[in-house]
């Protein structure tokens, strides 16, 4: 895709995922559980999401409503790519290395990351 969100764009767009069509009254409201902003500050923020082509916008009457136009999974796939390539040089073990040191894995993370490993073996012989 090209365009890349803001960390406060991140945080709109899964609002927006998780609510489906929606206002941007509705969007703000849900926003405003977590930051202060402004209404206004929250309506630029969707309108420079639909630019980036993530949101449609349909004109109903004086409101406008905002609706995902791209699948989170992808995006979300999207994102991380562009950071293995960009930042980790296309390298999975220091960000595995670095979220063990930061964070203690539960039993379940362990197990589900042994398991991807199991696989990928399995797929590589």
């Amino acid at each position: 895709m090209g365009r890349e969100l803001s960390k406060a764009e991140w945080m709109i767009m899964n609002l927006c995922w998780e609510k489906g069509k929606s206002t941007a009254r509705q969007i703000y409201e849900a926003a405003a559980e977590e930051r202060e902003w402004e209404y206004q500050t929250v309506k630029t923020m969707l309108d420079r999401i639909v630019k980036k082509g993530f949101l449609k916008r349909e004109k109903l009457g004086p409101l406008c409503l905002y609706q995902p136009c791209v699948k989170q999974k992808r995006i979300v796939s999207e994102a991380i790519e562009s950071f293995f390539s960009t930042v980790m040089d296309d390298g999975l073990a220091p960000l595995f290395a670095h979220l063990a040191e930061r964070r203690k894995l539960n039993e379940d993370e362990i197990a589900s990351l042994k398991k991807l490993i199991d696989e990928h073996k399995r797929e590589e012989s």
